[in-house]
Formats: C-alpha cells, structure tokens, sequence
C-alpha cells in the first residue's frame, strides 16, 4: 500500500530530477539559440529577433539564475544532515532489478556528538527506469550490480554549475 508520504518523496524526487534537468541543459540551450536560433531569426524572421533574445535574457535573470542558486542553497542545507547517500543496483531479471538506498543522516544535532541514523530503503526497478550509469555498465561489462555515490555525484554536479555562472 503507498502510503501518503511515498507519494509526496515520489513527487518532491521527480520535481528535483526536472529542475536539475533543466538547470544542467540552460546553458546548453543558450548555446543553441546563439548559435542557431537567433541567427535563423535574423534571415527569416528579423520582427521577432529582439523579442526572442529579451525572452532568454529574461528566463536567465529570473528563472534559470535563482533556481540554480536555490537549488544549490537547498543541496547545502541537505548536506549539513545528510552525511552520504549510496544507491546499490542489482539485476533479478532481464528486466528486473533491485535499488537499495542506504544514506546517513543526522537526525538530531547535539552539543557533545550528533546523532546519526541508518536509513535503508529498497525498490524493484524497471530496466526504463534505471540511471544510465547502470544501463551502460550493464551493456559493456554485463555487470550484474552497480553502485552509484548518489551524494558525491548530486555535490559534483552542483560545483560544475556553480562554475558555469
């Protein structure tokens, strides 16, 4: 039975997934409007160029720019009590695998020594639904599991955008 709460992470989870998407392809395409769009719209529709640069001068000032600064402050505040996060994948079936999640986190921060907890969750996964790390390490090396440093990959990742702006 899902309960309330599982729907909520599921959501909350997707959510993050398609900000991250997002931020880590704005720059990708700004590229390609520079290159190609604007420049199309000089030759065939010159009416409509400045409107079109204002809009992506626009979404980069006040969309693309906070989001990627309120979605590294959020990884930050994370971070002070979630110490590691490791996703292990294990192949059951052809189109089958396991996830197990195992993270520590900090559930209580002390004067003398904070509290940490252990917390492991595990998930049947569809082949579609696989990271394409896993996908790849499957397809090359017919790896039966696979092990992903979920918090060492997510700190990574914001670094790189960090210093894309």
């Amino acid at each position: 039975m899902l309960l309330y709460a599982d729907l909520i992470k599921g959501g909350l989870f997707l959510g993050v997934v398609a900000i991250g998407v997002v931020i880590a392809l704005w720059n990708k395409i700004l590229d390609w409007s520079r290159a190609s769009l604007i420049p199309w719209l000089q030759r065939n529709l010159p009416t409509i160029e400045n409107a079109v640069t204002d809009a992506f001068i626009w979404v980069d000032k006040y969309v693309a720019v906070p989001t990627r600064l309120i979605v590294k402050k959020a990884w930050e505040n994370l971070r002070n009590y979630l110490l590691k996060t490791v996703a292990k994948f294990e192949r059951r079936t052809s189109s089958q695998w396991i996830r197990r999640v195992t993270s520590f986190v900090i559930v209580k921060l002390e004067q003398s020594k904070p509290v940490v907890k252990k917390v492991e969750t595990e998930q049947e996964v569809d082949w579609d639904d696989l990271p394409p790390e896993v996908k790849q390490s499957w397809m090359k090396n017919s790896a039966q599991a696979f092990e992903l440093d979920v918090t060492g990959t997510r700190d990574q990742q914001l670094e790189e955008l960090s210093m894309t702006h």
